[in-house]
């Protein structure tokens, strides 16, 4: 435990204390003095101080669990940050709330409804990369598929790779099974890697394994019935943005006619080693995704999660690195940019994209997607679409997607959308 985490713990561990005090006195107050009394002169104070000291409690503890400890900040003791981040600590449960009748439906059709052709529609835990438990994936196989025996037999199955989201920092391909599930029904075989997160890992080696997994899908996707020719990549939130960068990285690299446009750690080997050779990609499904890591920065300082939120650390911590992590800026100077060759830029990139993002995300903000896509627009890309259902938060772009024991009022729009983009 690093020094600063001491000192959190101790502040953290004062607080707790100071708290259970007032909460006992409060106790022996009700028993000891009349109510009209006690409501006027001591209830009210110590319920508010008690009110107090939880929120500073909580928010301790949030910088205690998730501060930035490689670099220095402020212990918080701004009321306003303090709220800030007590709210936005509501906002998260409030969210996960909702995630726990998926868990039900999840194992319901797991142990019961799929339980004696499980084997047979899903391949779990393939290694994909170094032997490690992060490098594996799962494949979810559609009914009308065969599994092939030999590379060369024929394969027509488009193919979904979905990277989840989770701050960079969470998430589990088991957590998306409810979705992958949904997908294989519609006819599609469906990729769901695991990848490593932070803080085992920096942006690097999480595109390295994003690539990892889209070159092992290239190469061994026909023997599941999909076809490796189609392989449409899709991302929730930080997935979204891992998705498009590794994407676009892949393209403005390749596109290059002078080296040095690119900072040396994007022409690092694993960039240009054949063996990560990035498949094409058909088409990318972005959801909800961070386009902009300097914008982004400045949206999670507002609302004052900045020094909890791992982002800034995975990206690097300095506008340089944010730039060169950013998709949005990535094409912004791309397309200023006299040393990347056009042409084969626009022919690297994706032929279609499809963005979905709610106008009421509080997680991260519609003007994310709309910047990107106005930079997109200017690539000339041949099927590029917005979509911006009304009054969707940010999970529901995701959990839309999903099997679900009760009504989502955004099912039918986001398959159909899905539907209509597979198709072209």
């Amino acid at each position: 435990m690093t020094d600063l985490q001491i000192r959190l713990l101790r502040h953290a561990l004062i607080i707790l204390l100071g708290g259970s005090y007032l909460i006992c006195s409060t106790i022996l107050i009700l028993m000891l003095i009349p109510p009209f009394t006690l409501f006027g002169c001591f209830f009210l104070p110590t319920a508010v101080g008690c009110s107090v000291v939880g929120a500073y409690c909580i928010a301790w503890l949030a910088y205690l669990s998730f501060a930035q400890t490689d670099r220095e900040f402020n212990v918080p003791y701004n009321p306003k940050r303090i709220i800030k981040v007590n709210y936005a600590i509501f906002q998260a449960l409030w969210a996960s709330i909702f995630y726990l009748p998926l868990l039900a439906e999840y194992g319901y059709l797991r142990f019961f409804v799929l339980r004696k052709k499980l084997r047979r529609i899903i391949k779990e835990d393939i290694f994909y990369g170094s032997q490690t438990n992060t490098n594996r994936l799962d494949v979810y196989i559609p009914d009308t598929a065969k599994l092939q025996q030999q590379f060369f037999d024929k394969a027509t199955h488009p193919v979904i790779v979905f990277i989840y989201g989770g701050a960079w920092g969470s998430g589990d391909k088991i957590m998306y099974s409810l979705l992958a599930l949904r997908l294989r029904h519609l006819g599609y075989v469906v990729v769901v890697p695991n990848y490593t997160l932070y803080p085992n890992a920096k942006i690097d080696l999480i595109i390295s394994d994003i690539k990892r997994s889209l070159v092992w899908t290239k190469r061994y996707i026909n023997k599941f019935g999909g076809d490796p020719n189609k392989i449409h990549l899709m991302g929730h939130s930080a997935g979204a943005h891992l998705a498009s960068l590794v994407t676009i990285r892949d393209a403005i690299i390749k596109s290059q006619t002078n080296s040095n446009l690119v900072a040396r750690e994007f022409t690092n080997l694993e960039d240009i080693d054949p063996e990560l050779e990035l498949p094409k990609i058909h088409g990318l499904i972005l959801l909800s995704g961070v386009f902009d890591i300097s914008r982004h920065f400045i949206w999670e300082s507002n609302r004052g999660v900045e020094e909890i939120s791992a982002m800034a650390r995975v990206m690097g911590g300095t506008q340089e690195s944010f730039a060169l992590n950013s998709p949005t800026t990535l094409i912004e100077n791309a397309l200023k940019s006299r040393d990347i060759n056009m042409d084969k830029l626009k022919r690297l990139m994706p032929a279609k994209i499809l963005f979905i993002h709610g106008n009421k995300d509080k997680v991260v903000p519609l003007e994310s997607t709309l910047r990107f896509n106005g930079m997109l627009n200017e690539l000339n890309i041949k099927d590029l679409r917005l979509r911006i259902p009304a009054e969707m938060a940010h999970s529901d772009s995701v959990t839309g997607f999903m099997y679900s024991p009760f009504k989502n009022n955004y099912t039918s729009q986001l398959l159909y959308e899905l539907a209509d983009f597979m198709s072209c």
